[in-house]
């Protein structure tokens, strides 16, 4: 899925609406909708105005979906580009702007939330009492704001003194320049003056039908719900991801990255808005249970207060984490994967159904998938769309020594039966078989593979790939010949320009492609201690991932290949797990008989200097440590094979 067009990342966006990744998106944006809703009917109410604004209010319902599309659209762009394609000047800190962005949005959600339950208006009210009092008037309420406020920036920007502590000086600064010290009851009566001016000049132009004044109010709760919400990473996605990574510092080739994640992200939003429409059927019958408003109003406030509560602490990107792991992320990824596949010609309507099952497994061009055989699973189908030209294979890898018997059958276009080979036997645990090898396809159309284990006791691996009818090359340059003992690697050494000097300085550390990879150094599950520069001399694969990652399954098989083809010629993985378990990881390494090393990042310090958001996520590292390559998403065999071809041709 190479080639990514705007229509495609536009359609892959509407997809993933319904994938679980965004569940928990979903109760806060209508949290926040259904909270503004209620709060413009119950002020309609009591400005005698409910029967003339209905479609004043549906338009406004409308500005403010899609301002809040705009929102998370604004955000989710920026935090793809930087943790790509500028991700050398601000990749390893993007999860520290979004968690700040998290805490104060979310105290601003509750904000909302309190002025969404009718409760604002008494606590002004409640404020003034108080002020007569000789409260407001009093220098020490202004020492006491000032403590609370203080505490709360302090908090809101992660108790970084060097970040808090001049926001702090500078509020102090400005309240007492406006008399907050000097005349507190002047200041403080004119605070609540102007508060409520701003507050409920909006709610005014919400009864009037315009609502302009508070499409930056949406437009801001839509950035702070992107803060809080990973995506999950499906195919097309992780090659959109992956075009803004390459994109270096070429403006065309950003601006291509910038609009493919903006198509993605409106493709996306596109369904928000459509519910902010829906929304307005709700008006009936609000408008029939006008006695119990306040009991609606409160209980929409509380919502948002709740929610509020969710982004501020950072626990709504978690449950979006956890919605994105095990059979939730597998589906996500088939739910691209399979609508993807249809709009692009790839897969029938018929094929649809099974595809999103997983009954069927869609295979693109020059990809494989792999499984196994089992007695759970004793007959499994790949799906493909072929041309005149490809050729299919199919390979069994034995378990324990033993493969069981066998049967490939190859559908042509209308389910027309092409090929049925069976084998069985005993095999070395390093045989491979073939059956279909090199089948040359005659025609365009939906291809299928049905994969059956007749005896269903035995385990087996297998693979099923689809490919030109010109195989790879994955020849690899022979390395240079060393210098004999009395030659010299060069007859100058002396730097006698400042091009010299440049030329001889060592490569900035950095996420971007030529920069070094940041240093570190973890335990592995064998209890092996490993630093990233005892791996200098050979090219290094890390990959991000996690057992349960359902695409990062799919990828695994695909890795342990090429370690056992490339790692003879200076090819190492190094596989970084993160929110895991070691057993979890063990079971993993034992299924897939994985041969290379798997660490456990417990504290996440690697995931985050590497600027990881969403896993399966990988860096190809040359010999000299330096990064060669970034992909995010599911990578392939082909593309890994092409892209070790050219770093182990290099000396």
């Amino acid at each position: 899925m190479g080639n990514v067009t705007i229509g495609l990342a536009l359609v892959a966006g509407i997809l993933s609406f319904i994938s679980p990744c965004v569940l928990p998106l979903v109760p806060a944006y209508i949290g926040y909708m259904g909270g503004r809703l209620t709060h413009n009917l119950s002020r309609q109410t009591a400005a005698g105005t409910v029967s003339t604004v209905s479609l004043a209010l549906r338009l406004q319902m409308l500005l403010h979906g899609i301002a809040f599309v705009l929102g998370f659209t604004i955000v989710f762009v920026m935090i793809g580009l930087f943790t790509t394609a500028l991700s050398s000047l601000a990749g390893q800190h993007v999860s520290t702007f979004t968690e700040i962005l998290g805490r104060v949005g979310g105290l601003v959600i509750i904000f909302f939330g309190f002025q969404f339950t009718g409760l604002m208006p008494r606590f002004f009210a409640w404020l003034r009492k108080k002020g007569q009092a000789g409260i407001l008037d009093n220098v020490l309420f202004s020492i006491v704001f000032v403590i609370l406020a203080s505490g709360l920036i302090y908090w809101a920007f992660l108790e970084q003194s060097t970040v808090a502590l001049p926001l702090i000086v500078a509020l102090v600064v400005a309240l007492f320049l406006k008399g907050a010290f000097t005349e507190p009851a002047s200041f403080w009566h004119g605070s609540l003056d102007r508060l409520e001016a701003m507050l409920y000049s909006d709610t005014r132009a919400d009864i009037g039908g315009s609502g302009r004044e508070g499409l930056l109010g949406s437009t801001f709760m839509g950035m702070v719900f992107s803060a809080g919400w990973t995506p999950c990473i499906g195919p097309l996605l992780g090659t959109i991801l992956t075009v803004a990574a390459a994109s270096g510092a070429s403006s065309g080739d950003i601006a291509q990255g910038m609009l493919l994640l903006a198509a993605y992200s409106i493709g996306l939003g596109i369904p928000f808005v459509i519910t902010a429409l829906l929304m307005n059927s709700a008006q009936g019958l609000l408008r029939r249970l006008q006695r119990h408003m306040r009991k609606i109003e409160l209980l929409s406030g509380s919502l948002l207060i709740a929610i509020g509560i969710l982004v501020a602490s950072g626990q709504l990107q978690s449950l979006s984490q956890s919605f994105s792991q095990g059979e939730f992320a597998d589906f996500t990824f088939r739910v691209e994967e399979c609508g993807v596949g249809f709009f692009d010609g790839e897969l029938g309507l018929s094929h649809v159904g099974a595809c999103l099952s997983g009954s069927l497994v869609p295979v693109a061009i020059n990809q494989s998938a792999s499984g196994l055989f089992a007695p759970d699973m004793p007959e499994q189908a790949y799906l493909f769309h072929g041309e005149a030209g490809r050729l299919i294979d199919f390979e069994v890898r034995s378990v324990n020594e033993t493969v069981p018997e066998f049967e490939v059958t190859l559908f042509g276009p209308g389910d027309v039966e092409l090929v049925r080979a069976s084998k069985a036997g005993s095999l070395e645990s390093n045989d491979r078989l073939y059956p279909l090898t090199g089948f040359e396809l005659q025609s365009e159309g939906i291809y299928r593979v049905v994969l059956s284990n007749a005896s269903a006791i035995e385990t087996a691996r297998f693979r099923v790939k689809l490919r030109d009818a010109v195989p790879i090359e994955t020849t690899t340059a022979p390395a240079p010949a060393a210098a004999s003992a009395g030659e010299t690697a060069s007859t100058d050494d002396a730097l006698n320009s400042f091009a010299d000097i440049a030329d001889d300085l060592e490569p900035a550390i950095g996420l971007a492609e030529g920069n070094r990879a940041p240093a570190f150094t973890i335990e592995t599950l064998d209890d092996e201690i490993v630093a990233l520069s005892d791996l200098r001399g050979r090219v290094v694969l890390l990959n991000f991932w996690g057992t349960w990652c359902g695409p990062c399954r799919r990828e695994m098989p695909e890795f342990e290949k090429a370690h056992e083809e490339w790692n003879a010629q200076g090819f190492e993985i190094l596989a970084i797990a993160y929110n895991d378990t070691e057993e979890a990881m063990a079971a993993f390494r034992d299924e897939f008989d994985l041969s290379f090393p798997l660490a456990l990042d417990d504290s996440g310090a690697i995931n985050e200097a590497y600027g990881i958001q969403s896993r399966p996520s990988s860096y190809l590292l040359d010999r000299d440590g330096l990064i060669l390559a970034r992909h995010f998403g599911i990578m392939t065999e082909s593309q890994l094979s092409e892209l070790l071809n050219e770093a182990l041709a290099q000396a």
